[in-house]
């Protein structure tokens, strides 16, 4: 199977491409491909004709995506826009990944992929907007709305809660969801590969459960033993609004795919081991 990964270098792609080893990869970095460069993108796909393309490539900077909005568009969604084309040009199927951050947040159950979407922040309407794109293209398609996402490398929640030197954090108790190992969603993505039932569309991808950002500190402070003193806020001003609520319906995902994700704890006790050893 080939299977080209962009932003292969990533949090999530670092993870993907780990558990893809015995497959044909073609791996790039953002420094190797710029998805937003039509020519590169077309010349790349059209030389290697991958069976897959899994997209790990994103715009992710949440707040500073309120200032710079044409720079989130034009990765989020005019870049994915093109993706898709090229994609349905050469026959192969689109991997890529959406988030929460679609929907508004005033919820109190778990969203369901077929939900009204409702962005509160320009990096949710980016997101949403190359969701668009990809459906209406109609390429082979699978889009993952995935949230809260950490490991035990790269840039997350995670790492900076147990990297920090700070012995007390504040941490916010007003938003809900569920913190998600790029470990599992990348095992989840090679049984897709395994076993892809083609049934293209919108689906959802968390670990399985809900909680505030400060539970989630608390337990990687209580399994870490790393002794700080964790303190629930409120609120903190930030440059864009976040959902309050973005727990999601990953039942069909399960159903469609014959696939158990972990839950929370599981999760975590995983990117754990990781990070100890």
């Amino acid at each position: 199977m080939k299977i080209l990964i962009t932003g292969a270098n990533g949090m999530l792609g670092t993870a993907v491409k780990a558990v893809l080893q015995d497959q044909e990869l073609f791996c790039f970095s953002s420094k190797d491909l710029d998805i937003t460069c039509s020519f590169q993108l077309d010349q790349k796909i059209k030389h290697l004709r991958p069976d897959y393309i899994i997209n790990c490539a994103a715009y992710t900077a949440v707040d500073l995506a309120e200032n710079e909005q044409d720079k989130a568009y034009k990765i989020n969604a005019l870049a994915i826009q093109k993706m898709a084309q090229i994609a349905k040009q050469y026959n192969a199927t689109l991997i890529h990944f959406s988030t929460d951050y679609v929907f508004n947040g005033t919820a109190t159950t778990a969203y369901l992929p077929s939900q009204e979407t409702d962005p509160i922040n320009v990096y949710g309407a980016s997101k949403l907007a190359g969701e668009k794109a990809i459906t209406q293209i109609g390429c082979n398609h699978y889009i993952f709305r995935i949230s809260w996402l950490y490991a035990a490398h790269g840039k997350n929640f995670f790492k900076w809660v147990a990297g920090t030197d700070m012995k007390e954090l504040s941490i916010v108790d007003s938003q809900t969801g569920s913190p998600t190992s790029a470990l599992d969603l990348a095992d989840f993505i090679k049984h897709l590969i395994q076993n892809d039932p083609k049934n293209y569309g919108i689906y959802h991808f968390t670990n399985q459960g809900a909680m505030t950002w400060f539970d989630f500190a608390t337990a990687i402070n209580k399994k870490l033993e790393l002794g700080k003193k964790i303190h629930p806020v409120a609120e903190f001003k930030t440059a864009a609004k976040r959902p309050a609520y973005s727990v999601m319906d990953c039942s069909s995902l399960q159903n469609i795919f014959d696939y158990t994700i972990p839950s929370i704890e599981e999760g975590l006790d995983r990117v754990l081991g990781q990070y100890n050893s």
